[in-house]
């Protein structure tokens, strides 16, 4: 009997369930949403929400039990570095489950699973995008810094460079093609015309058919 006994066997070894989490838990963390079976869903938030609640005490121990969970350090830094601070201020419900209809094929329940508190792709490409319009002053030291008002006015009063284009050599005029000599053709030399077959002698045969003489009959001979 089964009581009290919570867990989803998936019909897998404690072995290949445990891997099969992990992975599911490493591209939730990458990619902030992923699509899967509802009860994978299910199961994957019992797993990674205590992972998300153990990140938001940054330490040593901490960071040494999510890593033997997860076994990717890329997922621990930015679980550490970047979930943990994000869900400070609430205590669960770190992972949301929409049902997606059913899969083709088996007719499996599918859903998508994410992160309630997502970044969206238009929020870090406005973000890129500030950080280049920002000004940026170079220093000698090869650093960076953002110039003062002061440094700013100077800056827009000073006249600007043009830029003077450099004198283009001029290239040669392509030389023109000159008249390619044709070659003569040397007269040829006439065969001379074959020579005629002459018609050959027959020889007269001789004819060779005797007189034709009257046949007798065979008992002629005999009666002589």
């Amino acid at each position: 009997m089964r009581h009290k006994k919570l867990s989803r066997r998936f019909s897998r070894t404690s072995s290949h369930r445990q891997a099969m989490m992990r992975n599911l838990a490493i591209s939730l963390i990458e990619h902030e949403i992923i699509k899967t079976t509802v009860e994978k869903g299910k199961e994957l938030r019992r797993f990674l929400e205590p992972l998300i609640t153990k990140s938001k005490s940054n330490n040593l121990h901490s960071r040494r039990i999510v890593l033997s969970k997860l076994g990717s350090k890329d997922a621990v830094k930015k679980i550490f570095n970047d979930l943990g601070p994000r869900f400070d201020d609430i205590n669960g419900g770190y992972l949301r489950i929409i049902k997606a209809g059913f899969r083709e094929g088996d007719k499996a329940d599918m859903c998508y699973i994410e992160l309630t508190k997502r970044t969206e792709v238009s929020e870090v490409a406005e973000g890129k995008e500030n950080l280049e319009k920002q000004p940026v002053d170079i220093i000698e030291d090869g650093s960076k810094s953002t110039p003062t008002e002061e440094q700013q006015e100077v800056i827009e009063k000073a006249p600007k460079k043009t830029a003077t284009k450099k004198p283009t050599a001029k290239k040669p005029l392509a030389k023109e093609d000159t008249p390619k000599k044709t070659a003569t053709k040397k007269p040829t030399a006439k065969k001379p015309a074959a020579k005629e077959d002459t018609p050959k002698k027959t020889a007269a045969k001789k004819s060779t058919t005797k007189k034709d003489e009257p046949k007798g009959n065979w008992w002629s001979r005999f009666l002589k």
